[in-house]
């Protein structure tokens, strides 16, 4: 089974959703297995494929497209662990495992937040993190190894936390 984690940009938290069928429609219909209720996401926008051991991400023609990482899907996409989904203004990343597992691995992802522009590329240079804009929260810092954003709020001045994307020491 494999499951994903949805986090919808400018809000807090994030929930897990299995992918319980072989078949799973993302969308802003009730009737989708994956609904995500926000004007940013088509009725019915991707779907999740199941084959054999392997998942894939489709575009159902949505308004605003599908990206898988910084890459706009045209057609079926093979999807790998903590491959990033975007879909408006949400971001899914992609986990293989049981939903319910103890030691499931739970990645929010914050990659292309800074990209809403709809064509994938952040700013900046290749391989240069985007500078924070004047209204990103003052409790989050980005890691200088991978780019993840990580909450600060709970710290001190001083303190280390470990990177959960690359495990890389960050300094607050």
């Amino acid at each position: 089974m494999a499951f994903v984690t949805i986090r919808i940009k400018g809000s807090e938290g994030y929930t897990r959703m299995a992918l319980s069928k072989e078949r799973m429609v993302l969308g802003r219909s009730s009737d989708a297995g994956v609904s995500i209720k926000h004007a940013s996401i088509s009725r019915e926008h991707c779907v999740f494929i199941q084959v054999g051991e392997k998942w894939f991400l489709e575009d159902l023609g949505s308004s605003n497209g599908t990206w898988v990482n910084r890459s706009k899907i045209t057609g079926k996409t093979e999807l790998n662990e903590k491959d990033i989904v975007k879909a408006g203004k949400a971001r899914l990343t992609f986990h293989n495992g049981d939903v319910n597992s103890a030691d499931a691995a739970i990645e929010v992802s914050t990659q292309d937040d800074d990209d809403d522009d709809g064509d994938g590329a952040a700013d900046g240079e290749a391989g240069e993190l985007p500078a924070r804009a004047k209204d990103e929260p003052h409790q989050a810092k980005r890691c200088s190894s991978c780019g993840m954003w990580l909450s600060i709020a709970h710290l001190h001045a001083g303190d280390r936390i470990a990177c959960p994307r690359c495990a890389s020491s960050v300094s607050v």
